[in-house]
């Protein structure tokens, strides 16, 4: 056993780490394949109401593009003078270069949704974007209550929203997804949820998640007629978002078999209702791959990251901080693939394991150059398990697993950290886990958690951050 401030380094030589694109999805696969281009549009000059095609009376309840006759390039403005309650776009059709833009103009647009299904709602529709980045330094659309405040679904695809507030859903705060019915146009196969992207919002005191994004039950989903399989999601980017207190998962998404990427996030006070199984900071559901980096994830009821992915999943720079469980907990579902990745996170104060994980089906799992700070278990564990087993728990001795180069303690102090400030979290010139990581250079991991170049000594820096 440990003493209290001894540390325990794992440093073994890991077997050659190599890989397809199409086991490990390259950021820039991700942003230029099959996705609306994204444009910040926070410095934008769009602010006048003059600009729009269709500006929405403050009395309307269903835009529907057909009706109006809108096109491809169109605009409908979301005016600041006016008071909404809640709104249905239906039939909203651009196309990949000219997608129709729903935004804010003249200021700050509200929708008031207190009581009612939801705030923001489409249906029928593609090749849209629902922005309020107009307004330099705000969220220039404002959508309050709603049991989903934003409802994307009804077959809607190729959409993006970005720079909206969502407050106090009942639910969900942003829900894209069609669930099977006994219309067959629902099911698999016949529709394709594809090129998403959900960037830049926050999203903050729901009653369930922050962002629900795809069907929770990829091997089928009840209905009246039947399990019906649901809609895969393919070339879904889920970044730079603000969540903060939501009752359930602050981003869970699922059946994203293709291109899914959640990065860049900012998550702190999850799980708060405290339902069982559905408190976690990120959950990375069934039928999901791709890629997961890069996010801050601080106190929650339950795990940081539970990840029950198809098995390609590549988990990455990422900073977990205080979770009410494990700091990840890992188990394929369904169809696993050649194994999970777990490179370069710090995971800091888990109530319980740093990770865990299950993952005895997949051919082998990779855990390397990870940080795992004072795990909550270290002290609970009896014969046969011992107090390391907090750091890293395998299910059992089927669960294959290449370990390099990890840095476990269970002292903060040891690793000569000078704090985790609004995530600053920096290491000086002495710390330990400087240069001490293994080879990475064959996943493609160019930068670290603040997107900094990641090899810049005699080798890569253990944890999310290399040194200044």
């Amino acid at each position: 056993m440990l003493g209290k401030k001894a540390l325990l380094a794992i440093v073994f030589p890991i077997l050659v780490m190599r890989c397809s694109d199409e086991q490990f999805l390259i950021e820039s696969t991700i942003i230029t394949t099959n996705s609306l281009t994204v444009v910040d549009g926070s410095t934008g000059s769009l602010n006048d109401c003059t600009g729009c095609t269709y500006i929405v009376p403050a009395d309307a309840r269903i835009i529907d593009g057909l009706s109006l006759g809108l096109k491809p390039g169109d605009t409908i403005g979301l005016s600041a003078n006016a008071t909404y309650g809640p709104l249905t776009f239906r039939n909203i059709f651009g196309t990949a270069d000219n997608p129709i833009i729903v935004k804010n103009c003249s200021g700050i647009a509200r929708i008031n949704a207190i009581g009612k299904p939801d705030g923001i709602k489409t249906e029928n529709s593609e090749y849209f974007r629902i922005t309020g980045g107009n307004v330099k330094g705000n969220y220039g659309i404002v959508v309050t209550g709603g049991t989903m405040s934003v409802n994307l679904g009804k077959l809607s695809t190729h959409f993006e929203v970005d720079h909206l507030e969502i407050q106090n859903s009942g639910f969900a705060g942003l829900m894209a997804k069609t669930d099977p019915t006994c219309d067959p146009a629902t099911w698999r196969g016949n529709f394709l949820m594809k090129g998403i992207s959900i960037h830049h919002n926050y999203i903050h005191d729901t009653g369930g998640e922050g962002i629900y994004a795809g069907n929770s039950f990829y091997l089928g989903a009840n209905t009246p007629c039947g399990v019906q399989l649901p809609h895969e999601i393919h070339y879904i980017r889920i970044f730079g978002n603000i969540l903060k207190n939501t009752g359930w998962e602050a981003i869970q998404l699922g059946c994203a078999t293709k291109g899914a990427s959640i990065h860049a996030n900012v998550i702190e006070n999850y799980g708060l209702a405290n339902q069982k199984a559905q408190n976690n900071g990120i959950q990375i559901g069934t039928g999901t791959g791709g890629v997961c980096y890069n996010n801050h994830i601080k106190q929650g009821a339950g795990n940081g990251m539970i990840v029950l992915g198809q098995g390609d999943n590549v988990i990455y720079n990422n900073i977990i901080d205080q979770a009410g469980n494990y700091g990840i907990f890992c188990d394929e579902r369904y169809s696993p693939g050649p194994g999970f990745k777990f490179i370069n996170n710090t995971i800091l104060n888990p109530k319980s394991d740093g990770i865990r994980i299950y993952a005895d089906l997949v051919p082998m799992n990779v855990i390397a150059n990870n940080l795992i700070v004072n795990p909550g278990s270290y002290s609970l564990y009896t014969y046969p398990r011992t107090p390391d087993d907090a750091f890293i728990y395998k299910l059992n001795d089927n669960v294959k697993i290449e370990m390099a180069n990890n840095y476990f303690t269970i002292d903060p102090a040891t690793i000569e950290e000078t704090g985790l400030v609004d995530t600053q979290l920096q290491l000086n010139s002495v710390s330990p886990i400087i240069d001490r990581g293994t080879d990475i250079s064959s996943y493609h991991i160019k930068t670290d958690f603040y997107y900094r170049p990641r090899l810049k000594g005699a080798g890569y820096d253990i944890g999310a951050v290399e040194q200044l």
